[in-house]
């Protein structure tokens, strides 16, 4: 696991911090999860180029919208 720095001011720390707190968590798994959701959200919208390449765009944006609700359902949990 290779680590990342990311550096902010004071202000945007301490609010980083707040969100970490009320969600129950730490700072590294907010993170973690916003990650996890950015690469998701890009693995979704490829496959969905992709399929829209090969036709049935409808079908495409369906299971873009499911991937995305799926996302969406689990950083609530």
């Amino acid at each position: 696991m290779k680590t990342i720095p990311y550096r902010c001011d004071d202000l945007r720390h301490k609010a980083l911090l707040g969100v970490a707190r009320s969600a129950g968590t730490s700072i590294q798994r907010l993170f973690d999860n916003f990650v996890t959701h950015v690469i998701a959200d890009r693995q979704a919208e490829a496959r969905f180029a992709a399929r829209q390449k090969r036709g049935n765009p409808v079908r495409g944006r369906k299971l873009l919208a499911e991937i995305r609700q799926r996302i969406a359902s689990r950083a609530k949990a």
